[in-house]
């Protein structure tokens, strides 16, 4: 079984655990958008985009990182294609089934998701704002300071 279909068999394994109200609708919504961009097609399995990456990353344990990168990038397809009225639909559906997944359901966590997405880079404002906060940043994402957490947690 190569990677795209054991990722597939987890997609409909997580559905099926999840009791999602639209697992119909999501399948549905799914293959329609397979069918619209014709990625069902031998050459498109040749070479994943993200299967290969995540796989790797399941050996670390570090999946959440990966994973909201390629949340991230879903969402912007998404918003791409948001006009286009042959797949509006199927879009507003699994976009709706990720939010649920991946946010906890919550909108404020995927607008503020998303507004960190599209701070430019390039702007000085933003860099200065970003250098000042670094050290905290370092300090959040530092083993160190997760080992203390769950030292003081434990005790």
């Amino acid at each position: 079984m190569n990677a795209t279909h054991c990722f597939l068999a987890l997609q409909l394994f997580l559905m099926a655990v999840s009791g999602c109200y639209c697992q119909g609708t999501l399948i549905e919504s799914l293959e329609s958008l397979k069918n619209y961009f014709n990625s069902s097609s031998i050459d498109m399995e040749e070479k994943s985009l993200f299967l290969d990456i995540w796989r790797n990353w399941q050996k670390d344990g570090d999946t959440k990182l990966l994973d909201s990168q390629i949340i991230s990038f879903y969402l912007r397809l998404f918003e791409v294609l948001k006009d286009n009225q042959a797949i509006s639909n199927n879009i507003s559906v699994i976009e709706s089934h990720l939010i649920t997944n991946f946010f906890s359901n919550s909108k404020a966590k995927k607008d503020a998701f998303m507004n960190i997405a599209k701070f430019e880079v390039n702007n000085p404002q933003i860099q200065r704002k970003a250098v000042r906060e670094l050290i905290r940043v370092i300090h959040q994402l530092s083993p160190e300071s997760s080992l203390r957490k769950r030292k003081r947690s434990r005790c």
